[in-house]
């Protein structure tokens, strides 16, 4: 978008003293492109530390200096401000200034209105007033953005703000500014000498920061590691009790309270391991990102938005908040092995290169932000919803289909009306989309070379005022007709979901090369997960000349979260089985197709029936290998240990029997199996291929193994079948994931998001 004049917007705080939301604004507001975006900031209360990097910006700012007692004073200045200023969009984040800042828009005729929130719940139940003011006040509120997926359920459910609204920004840092080495005057100053391992901690001095746990894991590693050394960076009102601890632990000289500072690089050099102790709240913390990109190794508690940064086993270490002695054997461990930390270290600061860089924060605040001055207006979109016509081969049982299935009830009405096209005949889901309300359209296709296709398809779309057209990858026949009867039906957008990988060791490719070479043609492709771009520009040359380029956009599958099943759920679904109520249950969920590899697993239970005699398997699924599947369970002498349920259209009621969820693919893009078991609180064993590792965490949601490798499978399973708390663990775990990265509420609204932006710019 290239509006006559830059957009301006306002952003009101609290005050900018020294704290990670506060850095957020300061280091926002100067990347800014100020071609597009003139920004501009008030403070409510004083000026705090960080309000002078303003001023050597070039971002004009105000601090108005009144307290909470001074709301109607504080209300008229802030109204005279905005008149000032008039801003097209004004940001708010802090409850003062979410309060006072969405009246004071109102008053001003302020004409859109941004609630910013940095932080997933609340230290206290917000009161009744509170939460009428809010019900209110969302009525003038455009949109409500938060820093870290695990909000998602904070907003949606706790506040009950609308889904809608909610668009996630995840915080950046700019890696050049921290280069991670060592420096040595830093640490003589803080009376650390050059051979001390240090352990460091920047957090305000603030009571869910939960220093207390910090500073007791840290006496339990002062009684195993002479060498190291302690280092609190932050300040607070909670200072001196603080410091009292530490000499009632006995470790108050090998402790440092450096108190606020403005060199945080320069801190976070000196420190060999990073802390954060939080037991709440915690969203997608500053000072986390910007010990990750000085490629320091972190051991950090595992509540809100921490596990999004954080890989358990990979740049660091997830514990459990208020746990001293968890926190302090995983910091002897650290302090222990060097080659770990360094490796560690490295590891994150990847991560922040790939995924939170300062640059792709700022760009995406600025495109949310312009989208929001100027909403839709091509036809006028904002008028009635956009129409999107989904374009199928046939509405067969698969994953795509039930996705897209459930996708359509998500969608917002208001924002996007859509309708299927079948090519051929309706397929066995068709009903389920017409008893939702959805029109299905049939175009009766006999064959390859039924040149009648093509134009029933182009008078479909006409007749519908088709703003958009959605084909996928694996249907070929609409990949080619649907973007080809979306052209000559000149509909505006045109859009390629891709919903597979890793073909090529199968002989087999996601696009066909014409495809691949007329991308140029898509407006966007749809993306799983940031691996499958990886995988499509490295092994099927996406992007690798002008014609096969288009814009790629990640938006993750995702599954219809209820409540989590319990243990009358659970015997409910055993007893629909026949399953002895104590023994232990794999389950699979997947076609009986050689993609799947179900003759690894049958091997791996072979191996586990060995240890494990009273373990069953149930495979959930149909297809053209079940005849060879069920003479493989026979050969092997698995019996009635092995139970075929064959395809079943209610699989959510019957994955609560399962201990633990498998999968033995040879290839995978993001199966909804693996999706929907962890949603019901299921870990997973699957292998390692497509990408099941963006969706697992090895050691945290399950395993992942070698693809083929059934002993590795069975030892993983073994493992689980010994270890009942191990399996709660994750599976707990496995259900906090979907519920902050895989909902299909946030798979409809990137949707709506992505075809609202591209019919913005037609």
């Amino acid at each position: 978008m290239s509006p006559p004049r830059p957009v301006r917007v306002t952003f009101v705080v609290p005050d900018l003293g020294i704290g990670g939301a506060e850095r957020h604004v300061t280091t926002l507001v100067s990347r800014l492109d100020q071609r597009l975006v003139d920004p501009s900031v008030i403070c409510l209360g004083r000026e705090g530390e960080l309000f002078p990097s303003l001023a050597a910006s070039g971002v004009p700012a105000v601090a108005l200096d009144r307290t909470k007692r001074e709301a109607p004073q504080c209300l008229a200045e802030l109204v005279r401000e905005l008149r000032r200023l008039a801003p097209d969009v004004v940001v708010l984040r802090g409850y003062n200034a979410e309060g006072l800042g969405r009246l004071a828009a109102v008053l001003a005729r302020v004409p859109h209105v941004v609630v910013w929130v940095h932080n997933c719940g609340d230290l206290e139940r917000r009161g009744r007033v509170r939460q009428l003011a809010d019900a209110v006040l969302d009525r003038v509120t455009d949109a409500y953005f938060g820093v870290a997926q695990a909000q998602v359920p904070y907003l949606v459910r706790e506040l009950g703000l609308p889904h809608r609204k909610v668009r996630i920004i995840h915080n950046g840092v700019d890696p050049s500014q921290f280069d991670g080495r060592a420096d040595p005057v830093t640490k003589a100053g803080l009376g650390l000498l050059e051979d001390d391992l240090v352990v460091g901690i920047v957090a305000a001095l603030r009571p869910e920061k939960d220093h207390e746990t910090f500073l007791r894991a840290a006496a339990l590693v002062a009684e195993t590691e002479a060498r190291a050394r302690f280092l609190v960076v932050g300040d607070g009102q909670r200072r001196a009790g603080l410091e009292e601890t530490a000499r009632r632990l006995g470790i108050a000289d090998r402790v440092v309270f450096a108190g606020a500072r403005g060199d945080v690089a320069s801190l976070l050099s000196v420190i060999d391991v990073f802390v954060l102790s939080s037991f709440t709240i915690e969203c997608l913390p500053m000072a986390l990102l910007e010990a990750m990109a000085s490629s320091r190794p972190a051991v950090c508690t595992a509540v809100g938005g921490i596990p999004e940064l954080l890989e358990d086993g990979v740049t660091g270490y997830l514990v459990p908040p208020r746990d001293p002695a968890a926190l302090a054997d995983k910091l002897i461990g650290l302090l222990g092995a060097e080659d770990e930390r360094l490796a560690f270290g490295a590891a994150a600061r990847a991560r922040v290169e790939a995924e939170f860089t300062l640059e792709r924060s700022v760009g995406e605040a600025q495109r949310q932000l312009l989208g929001i001055a100027s909403p839709p207006r091509a036809g006028d979109a904002v008028r009635r919803p956009l129409r999107l016509a989904l374009v199928l081969d046939e509405t067969s049982v698969g994953g795509v289909e039930l996705l897209m299935r459930d996708v359509f009830r998500a969608f917002d009405p208001a924002v996007v009306e859509p309708c299927l096209v079948s090519l051929r005949t309706p397929g066995p889901l068709a009903e389920e989309f017409r008893a939702a309300g959805f029109p299905v359209h049939v175009m009766g296709r006999s064959g390859k070379f039924d040149l009648r296709t093509l134009p029933r398809l182009v008078r479909t779309l006409r007749r519908g005022r088709t703003d958009a057209v959605l084909v996928t990858h694996h249907h070929r026949a609409s990949l080619a007709l649907g973007r080809l009867a979306a052209r000559l039906a000149r509909v505006p957008v045109t859009l390629v979901a891709v919903h597979d990988m890793d073909l090529t060791g199968v002989g087999g490719r996601v696009l066909p090369r014409w495809a691949a070479a007329t991308l140029r043609e898509t407006d966007a492709l749809i993306l799983l997960a940031p691996s499958q771009g990886e995988y499509l520009h490295r092994e099927e040359g996406v992007g690798r000349r002008p014609w096969s380029r288009t814009r790629e956009v990640v938006i993750p599958n995702g599954v219809t979260v209820g409540p989590l099943p319990d243990e009358a759920a659970r015997a409910a679904a055993r007893a629909r089985l026949g399953l002895p109520v104590d023994a232990f249950v794999v389950g699979i969920v997947a076609r009986l197709s050689a993609q799947k590899a179900h003759h690894v697993l049958f091997e791996a239970f072979a191996i586990l029936r060995r240890s494990h005699p009273a373990a069953r398997l149930v495979v959930v699924g149909g297809g053209p290998r079940e005849r060879e599947l069920r003479a493989l369970a026979t050969s092997l002498g698995l019996g009635d240990s092995v139970q075929f349920t064959g395809i079943l259209r209610d699989v959510p009621t019957v994955l609560p029997a399962f201990d633990v969820s498998c999968l033995s693919s040879v290839h995978e893009g993001v199966p909804m199996a693996v999706i929907e078991a962890m949603a019901s609180g299921i870990p997973v064993v699957a292998t390692d291929c497509g990408a099941l590792r963006d969706i697992v965490v090895d050691g945290e949601h399950g395993h992942l193994v070698p693809v083929g490798n059934a002993k590795a499978l069975a030892d993983r399973l073994g493992e689980l079948a010994e270890d009942p708390r191990r399996r709660q663990r994750m599976g707990t775990a496995a259900r906090r994931r979907v519920e902050e990265r895989y909902r299909v509420e946030q798979t409809a609204h990137g949707y709506e998001e992505l075809l609202v932006d591209l019919m913005t710019t037609r």
